[in-house]
């Protein structure tokens, strides 16, 4: 599942996105640098980064879910269902990464929009490597942010990569994203939102079309965003709106939950990553100033339990 929100702010903006899975899973904060070797060649070896990046994956892997690199361009993955997504056989001709890396090449790589733009038609999805081999292969979608307030969806089609100018700044999961606005075009009129009842006729699910409706209204009607510490308050709140509390959807697969398993957020300007855990209501902070050693690869977790800070 999982919802990316967009709000800006005068010269900039916050991009942030709900991590909702099917069961548990270990996650951390994870910073690599410049010349690291970032994703996997599916031609042999490994593409190295440009950029330094911080953002956060699991188990202590270097696939990010969600990240920013030091230009500012913001990037997350959603789950994204369907089949016969991906090429299952490389393309010699260019540059061959799988999905499981592909959010890691594009902000090790680019600075803008107008970059990934132009590299993407350079680059190939496969589910296996040149000699065959199967490699992890999520069926993932992504919506990627930049300094200037641009935004855009890159969505699997056909074996190919599809990208779509993204004004709503709302990215949620399967159906493609043409379907979602337009069904986000035919509830709301968006020169004139005040006129919609949101406290009656807003949806009320959190399936995917629900929740891009629910995520743009209330992204669209929070008040106005003085710089970014007020942007970062507003879109805490509109994701804690999206968020999935533990519980009431049952998983039978694995014998748990779909919830949402944190909160990220991060800041244009700043390049600041700020992380909500599921029980822990305290939003944790970073940027790359804050890390000592930036010429080697760095590992941060934070506390996942319920804490508060008594008033004094």
């Amino acid at each position: 599942m999982c919802t990316g929100i967009k709000i800006n702010y005068p010269g900039g903006h916050v991009l942030g996105r709900t991590m909702d899975l099917e069961a548990p899973v270990d996650y951390n904060i994870l910073y690599l640098p410049k010349d690291y070797p970032v994703a996997e060649n599916l031609l042999g070896g490994y593409h190295h980064s440009q950029y330094k990046m911080l953002g956060v994956g699991f188990r202590n892997m270097d696939p990010l879910k969600d990240g920013v690199n030091e230009h500012g361009l913001i990037g997350i993955t959603n789950d994204f269902g369907g089949f016969g997504l991906y090429d299952d056989q490389v393309d010699q001709s260019k540059t061959n990464v799988s999905a499981f890396y592909f959010m890691n090449y594009i902000l090790a790589n680019c600075r803008d929009i107008d970059e990934v733009l132009k590299i993407l038609p350079t680059i190939h999805i496969s589910s296996r490597d040149l000699k065959g081999n199967k490699v992890i292969t999520p069926i993932f979608h992504f919506m990627f942010s930049d300094s200037k307030q641009n935004c855009i969806v890159v969505e699997p089609n056909k074996k190919k990569l599809k990208v779509y100018q993204n004004p709503y700044g709302i990215m949620t999961n399967a159906p493609k994203f043409s379907s979602h606005v337009k069904l986000l075009e035919t509830t709301f009129d968006k020169e004139n939102l005040d006129r919609f009842n949101g406290a009656k006729n807003l949806p009320g699910g959190y399936d995917p079309k629900s929740r891009f409706l629910k995520a743009y209204y209330l992204a669209q009607q929070t008040l106005d965003n003085h710089n970014s510490n007020s942007a970062f308050g507003n879109l805490y709140r509109v994701l804690s709106a999206v968020a999935l509390p533990k519980g009431f959807i049952p998983n039978q697969k694995y014998h748990s939950y779909t919830y949402t398993v944190y909160l990220s957020a991060y800041d244009s300007q700043s390049k600041r990553l700020t992380i909500q855990a599921a029980e822990n209501p305290m939003v944790y902070s970073m940027s790359f100033d804050d890390i000592q050693n930036q010429s080697a690869r760095q590992v941060i977790y934070i506390s996942q339990q319920f804490s508060y800070q008594n008033i004094k």
